[in-house]
């Protein structure tokens, strides 16, 4: 099984019917200067399978369909939250768009995302749209995630996020992954300010918390 992800070069207001399109041609090779500096560094992080020096381990399911201004890239499943995130990075440092056709979800560059675990997600969420995201946090919904650029904050519940009991994992990145940092919070009102705080680019709401750096 493999979880795809679509980056093209323009906006399109039917980002399905585009992917479907893409499904039903034959790749032709990218044309477009900034999606062929997308496809150059991805590879350079994650090898297409031919070049792979261990094909095992590597994240793809099957090779990457280079299309004029498009990459249809094909995730091992195994491998989908950290690929994907990469992808996403790297997406909006070219300018590109990202789509995620599972869950229907377009990743607009400079845009405030808001994704959860259960497939929701929102651009430029607003106090209450946040609020009521976290509040649908669960066992089986265990994460959300909001950024812009690439920055964000995230949160993860229970064991899947290695939290202890009762407590949430809280995490920010500001830019590149050496500042990645996480704390162990109890209050989900803690978490709202963190997120809220994010999104209206207020700093205050980081001297809430004591971080430790993550080294990725």
């Amino acid at each position: 099984m493999s979880f795809d992800l679509v980056v093209w070069s323009a906006a399109d207001t039917e980002p399905k019917a585009r992917y479907d399109r893409l499904a039903d041609n034959e790749p032709d090779g990218v044309r477009q200067p900034q999606v062929a500096a997308f496809y150059r560094d991805l590879t350079a992080q994650y090898p297409e399978l031919v070049d792979a020096d261990d094909p095992e381990r590597s994240p793809w399911n099957a090779g990457l369909s280079q299309f004029a201004d498009a990459v249809v890239m094909p995730i091992a499943r195994a491998h989908a939250e950290a690929v994907r995130r990469f992808v996403l990075d790297l997406a909006r440092r070219h300018g590109l768009v990202a789509y995620d056709p599972q869950s229907g979800a377009v990743h607009h560059p400079g845009a405030l995302t808001l994704t959860s675990c259960d497939g929701s997600h929102a651009e430029n969420p607003d106090a209450i749209a946040i609020r009521r995201a976290l509040e649908r946090l669960s066992r089986t919904n265990w994460y959300a995630v909001l950024e812009r650029g690439d920055s964000y904050v995230q949160v993860g519940q229970g064991k899947s996020a290695g939290a202890p009991a009762r407590h949430y994992a809280l995490e920010h990145r500001d830019g590149s992954p050496d500042r990645h940092h996480r704390t162990d919070v109890r209050s989900l009102d803690d978490v709202i300010t963190a997120f809220t705080g994010f999104a209206t680019g207020d700093p205050s709401w980081r001297q809430r918390f004591e971080w430790r750096k993550l080294d990725l």
